[in-house]
């Protein structure tokens, strides 16, 4: 899956940037921001252990569920 991400993203930057529409600023921020979440992820796991990851797991998975349930029914 990473080696697929990897190649769209340069399919991207190299269809983006032909067409010279490469939002730069935001492409790098967004980039740190994905830097900066995977090492506080991790960091958090490994001192929260499979306790941790089981209960997030299951609190965003309802939170997915009523997010779901909204949009359908209202």
């Amino acid at each position: 899956a990473k080696i697929v991400n990897l190649a769209t993203n340069l399919g991207a930057i190299l269809v983006f940037g032909i067409s010279g529409k490469i939002l730069w600023i935001l492409g790098f921020s967004m980039a740190l921001g994905n830097i900066i979440g995977g090492l506080i992820g991790a960091r958090l796991a490994l001192r929260g252990g499979s306790t941790l990851i089981r209960r997030v797991f299951l609190a965003v998975t309802a939170l997915l569920i009523v997010r779901l349930a909204l949009d359908t029914f209202l």
